[in-house]
């Protein structure tokens, strides 16, 4: 089974670069395509960009996704 890449993760895939660069503690929200979403705050980025962790609202701990999780950054967040 293959996993699917979500392109519009990407930024610029020649370099690995999947997670725009995020200041610490900014808010953030991902979704998937199962509408499966997760908010909270920029924790910290991996050096190469392919891994986030955030901090989940609501003290639900916190999350790492990588780049290939299936999740994207939700534009519309508030």
């Amino acid at each position: 089974m293959t996993r699917r890449i979500h392109h519009r993760t990407f930024i610029n895939p020649d370099n690995n670069e999947v997670w725009p660069v995020m200041a610490r503690d900014e808010p953030v929200a991902l979704v998937n395509e199962r509408g499966w979403r997760l908010e909270g705050r920029v924790e910290t980025l991996s050096h190469d960009r392919q891994c986030l962790w955030i901090q989940l609202d609501s003290g639900m701990g916190r999350q790492l996704i990588h780049h290939q999780d299936g999740f994207v950054l939700d534009q519309d967040a508030s």
